[in-house]
């Protein structure tokens, strides 16, 4: 079983149930909780590599997107619940079936969510020393900043 595999969904869906008042009282560029909370004592949340190079990319630009975020019965990779923004990081692995992500997508479509889409070997780019330009990654995440305000003050 990989560790991702491992995830304690339903502590994770308890986790952000309990802290869930005060994420969505807060504004949508300010964390509500602290973004490594759930990894304090007993880690619920495990990340693949691909998820991890994506976190990575949010905390360097300062964006807040809570990982493994419950909602409607699924969970999404990255989230935002004040801006209703999601990202998923789309491993070959866990996302084959893509008349089903679509589905997942439009039910979230429905109830105000806009999600974002970056396959695995985006979400393992780096910056290009030589053209000096930013992973696919980096750019979502600037630009998520700027299209729903939620990178921090």
């Amino acid at each position: 079983m990989t560790k991702y595999l491992a995830n304690q969904w339903s502590s994770i869906a308890a986790f952000y149930k309990a802290h869930n008042p005060a994420i969505l009282a807060s504004p949508r560029n300010e964390w509500a909780i602290d973004p490594y909370a759930w990894d304090t004592t007993q880690p619920m949340i495990f990340m693949t590599p691909i998820e991890e190079a994506f976190w990575a990319d949010v905390r360097q630009n300062g964006a807040v997107l809570y990982p493994q975020y419950p909602i409607a019965g699924v969970f999404l990779d990255f989230a935002n619940p004040v801006a209703k923004v999601g990202v998923e990081c789309d491993g070959a692995e866990f996302h084959k079936d893509q008349a089903k992500d679509a589905d997942r997508d439009a039910m979230l479509a429905s109830r105000g969510w806009t999600i974002y889409r970056l396959t695995g070997r985006e979400c393992r780019q780096d910056f290009n020393e030589v053209t000096r330009e930013l992973s696919a990654p980096a750019k979502l995440v600037q630009q998520l900043i700027s299209r729903h305000r939620i990178g921090e003050r």
